[in-house]
């Protein structure tokens, strides 16, 4: 394996609240167990960027170590299985009040969930 391969470096992350606004005014919206997933396809003239995530999580949800650990658990089911999505595919997780409970192997099956679209994996027209 490539040393770094499988880290979630900066061409995945989505980091520009531009970006968010878009893909949360023109995604496709789908409710997961603990989440809120908006998904859109990004057209490019050139060549289709990877896949890239962004997580929200606010306040409501709980204090700063609550969601931080909601953000890391999403990143790194997305690493997981980011070689299964289709290149060109943004998504915004939205964390609901029940994440706080939650564990991370709830948030992986939401992950799975979502991943096992077959409009979102890869080779999908």
């Amino acid at each position: 394996m490539i040393p770094g391969a499988q880290r979630f470096g900066r061409a995945f992350r989505l980091r520009r609240r531009v970006d968010f606004l878009r893909i949360q005014g023109q995604g496709n919206k789908l409710h997961v167990r603990h989440f809120l997933v908006f998904v859109v396809r990004n057209p490019t003239t050139t060549q289709l960027p990877p896949p890239r995530l962004g997580v929200t999580v606010t306040r409501k949800v709980g204090n700063a170590v609550i969601r931080n650990r909601i953000k890391r658990w999403v990143r790194e089911a997305f690493r997981r299985y980011r070689i299964e999505l289709a290149a060109g595919l943004d998504m915004v997780w939205v964390a609901k009040r029940s994440a706080a409970q939650t564990l991370f192997a709830e948030v992986f099956a939401d992950m799975q969930r979502v991943c096992s679209r077959p409009e979102l994996r890869r080779g999908a027209a």
